[in-house]
């Protein structure tokens, strides 16, 4: 490994401690998901299962795990109650600021750890687009956006080089693009012999063309953040540089520095080559900084007047509030107030999405699906999907039934249950139930009156043969 990194010696401070960094196990970090959980619950909830988190000094709600948690394994992972993310991948999207309401793209967004952040930060309004060229890493993607539980959020499988005016213009983009991902190397170093001088300079074309498409797509004072999880200048500065130089006084680059996060500025030469002095703003994070994996990120700004709109045109989607809403409303007691900012669209023959209200999608391409996946149709007892219970199933009045500990293992599992009476004391028939462990929805099961048992209908894609609770 020593070999490999030879040729950043002369920018890398602390050659030693670098060395020593990149052979160590890369630590473990989580988000708390704002929208169904605070911080200091979180702590507190996994504290009481024997786990002490330890709080992420430079990034509020977001924790490392103690050595050996397999965080995949919880139920409060489970239960979308928080996120696994690198802790230098939360950097980029707290220094594009998606605020809610705005306008965002995600232009290579699989698999989706980021797109899901930035939808959690927009507090589930506004308009996020995320864009991949892969349509088995988007599954990925919309698995984690799902659990999230984000109304916000469509996605879209497209090369997003080649992305069409008719997408409109944004407020924010996220290019965080494919690259040598050397960066990642504390957790798999096979990546390390697929990566080269060469590669990296054939990856490059596709990311200056990525940073181009998103310099076009970016309204006039609005916001780029480039970023990747390699340390080859050719991928990182020489990219910037190339599409700095191209675009004059149009953007400019800004400050990266995040308080309580240690990081050394971009490049301004390489290997005799002059680059752009604002370069130094951009950040690089080298892995024996924070204990953290290897990071870069430059945030560009377009010139002109912020977040001017020019009359652009977007899709508009027939809204198809009933019979679902009623359906729902009946089976579980929700108040008006829990729909209040949304809208129930029909998507498919079977799919009825549950969307944040006042979507700016783009008239082309062709999208792949709005926001949450709500209930399926198409059957004579129509369903609310796992991720639309875990978001909506703590309003319900009626219908929920508190798990214990070995009910809710057994759910899980997708085992059936056997409830007492007082654990359905709110059940009013056979039917669909809201699942719940301490207080937080898991999905839906069918309560089945006479032979008093529920039917767990947790996905089987979701389950795990061992679940930590």
């Amino acid at each position: 490994m020593t070999a490999y990194f030879e040729r950043y010696r002369d920018i890398i401070e602390d050659w030693d401690r670098f060395l020593a960094a990149v052979e160590r196990p890369l630590p473990t970090t989580v988000w708390a998901n704002p929208l169904k959980i605070t911080p200091d619950k979180l702590q507190s909830l996994m504290a009481e299962g024997g786990v002490e988190l330890t709080p992420v000094p430079w990034y509020p709600g977001a924790f490392r795990l103690p050595e050996g948690v397999m965080p995949g394994l919880r139920w409060e992972y489970l239960a979308g109650l928080y996120q696994v993310q690198e802790e230098a991948a939360l950097l980029p999207a707290l220094l594009l600021d998606p605020q809610p309401g705005e306008r965002v793209l995600d232009l290579c967004a699989a698999p989706g750890n980021k797109t899901a952040q930035m939808g959690a930060m927009m507090q589930n309004r506004g308009t996020l687009i995320a864009n991949d060229r892969s349509n088995g890493r988007m599954r990925a993607a919309r698995h984690a956006l799902n659990r999230i539980g984000l109304v916000n959020v469509t996605t879209m499988i497209r090369d997003g080089g080649n992305l069409p005016a008719e997408m409109g213009l944004f407020d924010k983009i996220m290019v965080d693009v494919p690259c040598s991902c050397e960066g990642t190397c504390r957790k798999d170093t096979a990546v390390l012999e697929r990566s080269s001088v060469g590669a990296s300079k054939k990856m490059a074309r596709i990311q200056t063309a990525l940073l181009r498409k998103a310099v076009q797509l970016c309204r006039h004072g609005g916001r780029i953040l480039y970023a990747t999880c390699t340390f080859a200048p050719e991928e990182n500065e020489l990219v910037v540089d190339a599409v700095l130089r191209d675009a004059g006084d149009t953007l400019q680059l800004c400050p990266t520095g995040v308080s309580g996060l240690t990081t050394s500025p971009g490049l301004t030469e390489w290997q005799g080559e002059q680059l752009h002095p604002d370069l130094r703003h951009a950040s690089r994070i080298w892995p024996q900084q924070n204990d953290t994996g290897g990071f870069f990120v430059a945030v560009l700004e377009k010139a002109g007047n912020q977040y001017s709109v020019n009359g652009e045109q977007y899709l508009e989607i027939a809204v198809e509030m009933e019979p679902w809403l009623g359906t729902v409303t009946e089976r579980f007691g929700f108040e008006a107030s829990v729909f209040a900012g949304l809208d129930i669209v029909r998507w498919s023959k079977r799919g009825v999405y549950l969307v944040s209200q006042n979507q700016q999608l783009p008239i082309k391409p062709r999208l792949d699906s709005p926001g949450l996946f709500f209930i399926r149709a198409g059957s004579r007892y129509p369903k609310m999907t796992t991720a639309a219970t875990m978001l909506l199933g703590q309003h319900a009045t009626r219908n929920r039934v508190e798990l214990t500990t070995e009910q809710t293992k057994a759910y899980l599992q997708r085992q059936l249950v056997t409830p007492n009476q007082a654990q359905t004391a709110s059940c009013t028939s056979t039917g669909q139930v809201v699942v719940c462990y301490r207080g937080t929805p898991l999905g839906l099961g069918v309560f089945h009156a006479k032979s008093n048992q529920i039917e767990s209908h947790f996905p089987k894609a979701w389950s795990r043969a061992e679940v930590q609770l």
